[in-house]
């Protein structure tokens, strides 16, 4: 009897207690929060939180990332740990891509495109903050889909919106989408109106960004010149569409696209990040900037280039590179030592070396390509003086701070300026194209230009197979220069339906670091 009467207070207790929980309870909106917290976007600072994220290091797990494409287009060569140099074929990485940077401007581009209240509108207008942010999330989405092929897009980042497991694009719609993000964003910009906040990269200088989405536009076409060859075809008239348009393109330094890099903010250069000691300056760099006549010379160059002096961290000509691609014993085995090695400067690699998004001389480059191809009527070898001139000058105005005597510790942003060296140096390549034909010397020129610019570097390479690299001597991948980076193990945990149908836009459809993205195929 007791212990039935215990079992009936038991289940009275619990019945309550279930009723107690059940009740609607409304808390207000200032229950449990932070009363300094903010809980409203804040514009500008998703802005400038995409731009500095993607300057910073364009990817979580930086260390392995970021070298992979700089060890690939052979600007350094690893002394110890040479996984990446032998092409170990392990994962990639992009959350970085979508978390910190694409749904920062997918969320500015939803905001300012639905009758934006006039609160946010002081933070900027919505033709400049749409337009900044469609101009940006192409430039991020070209180097993803150039770095793994096929890939979320227009389901990225709509957690929100039910959609957990984006579909991937194929590379050739995602081209069509940047180019038509950087035309439509580009022809939003207005200089009266008001200008993004946020905007660390131009600070509010809507005239620039125009020129930076044209100049994008001539490297995006481009990077479909194997499967749009034709003076006619859909590359070459985008790239003709650019160059014309009445907004200009990048043409003189002031113009160029820089990082703002200030450790004191938290913004320090990523390849600070790097061990000095794990690396030094490749001898494929260091003899062809020489124009050495022997196997380490990858270009077609005879004339000795004095960028070395600059690139190299003895200041001089004199620097020894280090032959790319063996593990530490095949290199003991080939006779070769790190000993007198130099490393690359240490005006590429402090914490507050500057970082370049888009040059004058690059876009002189790809436009001597183009009308090397045929696709405009331009001079050849005037766009290609300009392309070496402006980029020794950029040189100068961005590592050579002080004419003292360089220093690597004391004065690392000091020597002498090479400006005065250019013109002689780009007229003997303007005639190794009698020898040598236009569009190799321009490829090779595009090489040296691009110095630590790994992915854009890697994409010149992949695309126009200048300079004429060789596999790592040491690859563990049967001897290719991987054509991409294989796809987050994420990716195939979660998404795998979606991952699977990606992998199908690989040529082999074999998710490995040999495979083709669609515009190399």
């Amino acid at each position: 009897m007791k212990k039935q009467f215990l079992n009936k207070i038991i289940c009275c207790s619990l019945l309550i207690g279930v009723a107690v929980s059940c009740n609607n309870e409304n808390y207000g909106d200032d229950f449990n929060k932070d009363q300094y917290g903010i809980y409203s976007a804040n514009y500008k600072s998703l802005l400038a939180g995409a731009i500095m994220n993607f300057g910073q290091n364009s990817g979580e797990r930086s260390n392995a990332y970021q070298m992979m494409p700089i060890l690939f287009s052979q600007y350094q060569s690893q002394v110890v740990y040479t996984t990446e140099q032998t092409y170990g074929d392990t994962p990639g990485a992009w959350g970085r891509f979508y978390a910190n940077q694409i749904t920062n401007l997918n969320e500015i581009i939803s905001a300012y495109s639905n009758n934006p209240s006039p609160e946010i509108l002081l933070q900027g207008s919505a033709e400049n903050m749409v337009g900044v942010s469609k101009i940006f999330r192409a430039i991020i989405m070209k180097r993803l889909t150039d770095t793994y092929g096929d890939a979320p897009f227009s389901e990225a980042t709509q957690a929100t919106s039910g959609i957990l497991l984006p579909k991937y694009d194929n590379q050739k719609a995602i081209y069509e989408s940047i180019i038509s993000d950087l035309k439509s964003g580009r022809d939003m910009l207005s200089s009266s109106s008001t200008s993004p906040t946020g905007d660390i990269l131009y600070y509010g200088d809507m005239n620039k960004w125009k020129k930076l989405a044209n100049s994008v536009l001539l490297q995006s076409a481009l990077q479909l010149s194997k499967k749009y060859p034709s003076a006619t075809g859909y590359a070459a008239t985008e790239f003709k569409s650019a160059l014309s348009n009445s907004a200009g393109v990048i043409e003189i330094v002031s113009d160029e696209a820089w990082f703002t890099i200030s450790p004191g903010n938290s913004y320090p250069n990523p390849l600070s990040d790097f061990r000095s000691a794990d690396f030094r300056i490749s001898r494929e760099l260091v003899e062809s900037l020489k124009g050495s006549g022997n196997a380490f010379n990858k270009t077609s160059n005879h004339t000795p280039d004095t960028r070395l002096t600059l690139y190299a961290n003895s200041g001089s000509m004199s620097a020894v590179g280090l032959p790319y691609g063996y593990n530490s014993n095949d290199l003991t085995a080939a006779n070769y030592s790190t000993t007198g090695t130099s490393t690359v400067n240490v005006k590429f690699r402090s914490n507050s070396s500057a970082i370049n998004l888009m040059t004058a001389g690059y876009t002189f480059l790809n436009r001597a390509e183009a009308a090397a191809k045929g696709w405009t009527s331009e001079d050849v070898a005037d766009l290609l003086t300009k392309g070496i001139v402006l980029n020794y000058k950029t040189l100068d105005d961005h590592y050579v701070l002080n004419t003292n005597t360089f220093n690597s510790v004391e004065n690392p942003f000091g020597g002498t300026k090479i400006t005065p060296n250019a013109a002689a140096y780009a007229s003997a390549r303007v005639a190794d194209i009698t020898t040598f034909g236009a569009e190799r010397v321009i490829g090779e020129e595009k090489w040296i230009a691009l110095f630590m610019n790994g992915f854009d570097s890697w994409a010149e390479f992949r695309r126009t197979g200048y300079p004429a690299l060789l596999p790592a001597p040491s690859a563990v991948n049967g001897g290719v220069i991987p054509r991409r980076l294989r796809y987050p193990i994420e990716e195939v945990n979660f998404n795998n339906s979606n991952y699977l149908k990606g992998v199908q836009g690989l040529l082999p459809a074999e998710d490995k670091n040999t495979s083709k993205v669609w515009w190399d195929q």
